[in-house]
């Protein structure tokens, strides 16, 4: 199974906090490679979906699973094994790039059929490139191919 980025990161602070220790910002900000909003955020989620009690302390700058809630050491186990599971599995890791460079990416819609989509996943991970490398190395293929058949116009 594969997770999205977001329950990813709320199985990884459930982790680092179901241990019911003080975990310091610094570490949890670290651990999860993100931004302290983004933080707060995951923290807002972890206590509303597994209606955990979750204190921050200012002196220290830590953050502690006061009561645990839904996130009993079972649902940890759990989500451990999935997010293990996902880590081995990442199959759309080599495919869920975005570049935000604009000069570089055009966005453009297509319509594909979910069996040419697939096709064309599994070329981008052999190649170890994005979807969009992909389609860019097929168009540009396509259109060298197309050309090759199409008549040469005589110069006058």
């Amino acid at each position: 199974m594969q997770l999205s980025t977001r329950q990813a990161r709320i199985f990884q602070l459930a982790i680092l906090l179901g241990t019911g220790l003080p975990v310091s910002a610094p570490k949890i900000i670290n651990q999860l490679a993100c931004s302290e909003p983004t933080l707060t955020r995951a923290l807002k989620a972890l206590r509303e979906t597994y209606s955990a009690e979750i204190r921050y302390s200012k002196a220290t700058r830590t953050y502690q699973l006061v009561k645990s809630g839904l996130l009993e050491k079972k649902m940890i186990r759990r989500m451990n094994e999935t997010l293990s599971a996902s880590i081995e599995f990442k199959p759309g890791e080599s495919v869920s790039k975005v570049y935000l460079d604009k000069e570089k990416k055009k966005a453009v819609s297509l319509s594909l059929r979910g069996s040419v989509l697939r096709k064309i996943d599994q070329l981008a991970m052999l190649a170890g490139s994005t979807r969009s490398d992909a389609v860019e190395l097929l168009v540009d293929h396509s259109i060298a191919e197309f050309s090759a058949t199409l008549p040469q116009r005589v110069k006058s």
